[in-house]
């Protein structure tokens, strides 16, 4: 979200420094992790390493480039999310590591932990894929017509993203709540 905002505030000559800040903001969420001992998640791993491959990219591509990146950027970063996301449903999923800071440590290696995370990561996998959809069509949007905010902006970037949140914390609930 804060390279979205950077960029979409200061334009295309800004993705190096937009890139930088969320590797730094990646680089917090790891060191709090740390320090309080929960740990290294994958997905603030899998950001910092994105955000300083894309903030070198961002301080040494050319404008092309850069405006590639500032189209395409805020959906290309989520699509590896997604990916992911949808990766660790079948190894560890990831909500695990989010979720061992409210399920008694008992639950943690029991057959139906795995599967209610299992079940969340999949989900959380599917509705970051379908924003990144829309982002990639607002990128497509904003190359082809030059336009700032291109149309469909506002619904594509935020209010679509927004409600799969919404609905995505409610199922997470409620896959949380059915289980024992």
């Amino acid at each position: 979200m804060l390279f979205a905002l950077v960029v979409e505030r200061l334009g295309a000559d800004s993705v190096g420094w937009a890139a930088l800040l969320a590797c730094l903001a990646s680089v917090a969420l790891i060191l709090y992790g740390l320090r309080n001992g929960s740990g290294v998640k994958v997905i603030e791993l899998t950001g910092a390493i994105a955000f300083a491959i894309l903030a070198a990219v961002g301080f040494y591509g050319s404008n092309h480039t850069l405006n590639l990146l500032a189209d395409y950027g805020r959906g290309g970063s989520v699509l590896l999310l997604s990916v992911v996301m949808f990766i660790s449903a079948f190894t560890i999923p990831f909500t695990e590591q989010y979720a061992h800071a409210f399920v008694d440590q008992k639950y943690w290696g029991t057959p139906r932990f795995r599967q209610v995370n299992r079940r969340a990561s999949l989900m959380w996998s599917g509705i970051i894929f379908v924003m990144a959809v829309c982002h990639l069509i607002s990128g497509a949007l904003q190359s082809s017509t030059g336009s700032s905010p291109p149309p469909g902006h506002l619904l594509l970037n935020w209010v679509i993203p927004i409600i799969l949140i919404i609905v995505g914390v409610k199922r997470t609930n409620h896959l949380s709540e059915a289980s024992p």
